[in-house]
């Protein structure tokens, strides 16, 4: 009789490198869906409610995401046009990836972003700060010009 392998990963086959970048989930783009998916493939994150308040300043939220050298996961496609958010964006350094299919659902949002996670980390450790991509609901990730 021949021992069955399980086909369920271990916690140890999910776990990312020690030197992975944090992804910091701002509000407008957490869901418990996408924070089950980010768990699964062992991508290391932090929601925004974990850390600030839920009427916290995007300046300030900003400027700890560029100091902690986090890459933010966003809906928010104005950040970009609001002045005071792209100074902050640009003088902390940071690098961002805004999700641009305001209409896509948790599921497909944590499908969408499992999905491209490999790649957004791997184009977050070449981009020199600051940096901004989209991230399309097809999986396209786009450089965004600041």
């Amino acid at each position: 009789m021949t021992k069955k392998k399980s086909k369920k990963r271990s916690a140890s086959n999910n776990a990312a490198p020690p030197d992975t970048p944090v992804l910091f989930i701002d509000r407008c783009a957490w869901s418990h869906k996408l924070g089950e998916a980010l768990t699964t493939i062992g991508a290391p994150f932090i929601p925004h409610h974990e850390k600030f308040e839920p009427a916290c300043p995007d300046e300030k939220w900003l400027e700890a995401a560029g100091k902690q050298g986090w890459i933010v996961l966003t809906r928010d496609k104005n950040i970009r046009r609001k002045p005071n958010e792209l100074r902050a964006f640009q003088d902390h350094g940071v690098i961002g990836f805004v999700l641009t299919s305001g209409d896509a659902s948790a599921a497909d949002t944590a499908a969408l972003v499992t999905a491209v996670y490999p790649k957004l980390i791997r184009k977050a450790r070449v981009v020199k700060p600051p940096a901004m991509f989209s991230i399309t609901l097809a999986g396209a990730i786009n450089p965004i010009k600041l």
